[in-house]
């Protein structure tokens, strides 16, 4: 089965968007979103509309860096193979780091993002509080004895 452009071209703005915000890149990241985005990580409340989501994005830029170790990233078929409008999906699964300062937590996430017409209009984050835990104390190691990454 040949892999269409659409389902490519998500492959690309998904990584490219992860890179944007690896690089603090808020403009980058912010050409990538659809008006209507919107961006949830579970067990906390929905952002909704670009300017939400690119101002969540600008005080996660402020306040905390980022990094991300991206492990599995599959582009599956449109949401509603029978709407050609319908956006493509991608899944990740990855390691996100957040740090501050010289604390720094890993822990696993899996990503679901919606791209529809080369823009990213939907983003939900599914994540164990138990490992993200388990990555601040780590963490927390890290910054007391030095070993941080």
């Amino acid at each position: 089965m040949a892999v269409t452009s659409t389902r490519t071209d998500a492959d690309v703005v998904v990584r490219t968007f992860f890179d944007a915000l690896v690089a603090g890149s808020t403009g980058t990241a912010a050409a990538l979103l659809a008006d209507d985005v919107w961006w949830a990580n579970i067990g906390l409340p929905t952002v909704r509309g670009k300017r939400a989501v690119v101002g969540a994005i600008s005080a996660m830029n402020r306040n905390i860096s980022f990094d991300v170790d991206i492990h599995h990233l599959a582009v599956g078929a449109p949401a509603d193979p029978t709407d050609p409008a319908a956006p493509t999906i991608v899944l990740t699964e990855r390691t996100d780091y957040l740090g501050v300062g010289p604390f720094r937590c890993g822990f696993w996430v899996c990503g679901r993002l919606e791209v529809r017409d080369g823009l990213i209009c939907g983003w939900q984050d599914y994540f164990s509080t138990a490992d993200m835990a388990r990555g601040a104390v780590r963490g927390l190691v890290g910054m007391v004895t030095g070993r941080g990454r």
